[in-house]
């Protein structure tokens, strides 16, 4: 028999043999394993509540300065000539109680009082303490009692904002009484920061700050409106900016990227609504 055709046969197979092991990739490294992914930081919640100065430039402007943070959701509900005289006008303990509920802020920012100096009132509309008259202050301490303790929940913090320095001297005579009350009952509680507004507001002297430099504008701005007590729209801006930092301390955040969101220029009926008695709503 012939060797021809066994030969060829051994040497396809051995042909075939190499061709397969050369198709054979030579192992490489172990690849790394997959960092485990990280969960984003969760978001923290601000409310601020509060009268016009809220209703209108400063806190539409410290609302879109914390949303814009990363790490911030921030609500707000304001009511123009609003306080907490006057519950059957507007009620602050209810409102404030439903919004906690709503929206569970870590933090709540609150500025009222400026409409407060007048006769406290109940529910139904019945005078209980004229103005000026000795129980008017120990009414008045209670409901700011009451109201910061409808508000507050474990692990939640208040700050409480100074009711800003005016030019208005007998209006400033009302605000002083109203002040100290308010920093008497906030200054006391654990859960709550009484942020004094003076020195944003005062000059060397102590007077009342007309105007100031304020971000986004290349001269010094007027901050007060005609009236002495609400803000232009760059005193609401050079309030916001005071504010900002302070919220974000008590959060234990630092300042995010740099803002440009920039708040419209106020309703100028809104902008006008002075601070004064308020009057019940119509029926």
């Amino acid at each position: 028999m012939s060797t021809r055709p066994l030969r060829a046969f051994l040497l396809l197979a051995f042909l075939s043999t190499v061709a397969s092991a050369a198709s054979v990739p030579e192992p490489g490294p172990a690849a790394a394993p997959a960092p485990p992914a990280v969960a984003p930081a969760p978001r923290r919640t601000v409310l601020l509540l509060g009268d016009s100065l809220i209703a209108t430039g400063f806190g539409e402007y410290l609302q879109n300065q914390l949303a814009a943070h990363p790490r911030i959701r921030c609500e707000r509900r304001a009511k123009s000539s609003t306080g907490l005289a006057r519950p059957d006008f507007f009620d602050w303990l209810e409102v404030g109680q439903q919004e906690v509920q709503q929206h569970q802020p870590d933090v709540v920012v609150v500025i009222l009082g400026g409409n407060d100096g007048q006769a406290l009132h109940t529910r139904q509309g019945r005078a209980t303490v004229a103005w000026g008259k000795p129980d008017w202050e120990g009414e008045y301490r209670q409901r700011i009692q009451d109201f910061v303790t409808a508000i507050s929940a474990p692990g939640r913090k208040i700050i409480w904002l100074e009711l800003p320095a005016t030019s208005r001297h007998r209006f400033e005579q009302k605000l002083t009484l109203i002040r100290g009350l308010q920093r008497e009952v906030i200054s006391a509680r654990e859960d709550a920061v009484h942020l004094e507004t003076r020195p944003f507001f005062t000059d060397a002297r102590g007077k009342a700050l007309k105007q100031a430099r304020v971000e986004g504008f290349r001269k010094p701005m007027r901050l007060r409106m005609t009236d002495g007590v609400h803000f232009t729209v760059a005193g609401g801006r050079y309030f916001a900016n005071k504010v900002y930092p302070e919220v974000l301390g008590v959060l234990g955040l630092e300042s995010g990227e740099q803002h440009t969101a920039r708040p419209a220029a106020a309703p100028a009926e809104e902008a006008l609504q002075a601070l004064a008695p308020v009057a019940p709503a119509a029926p």
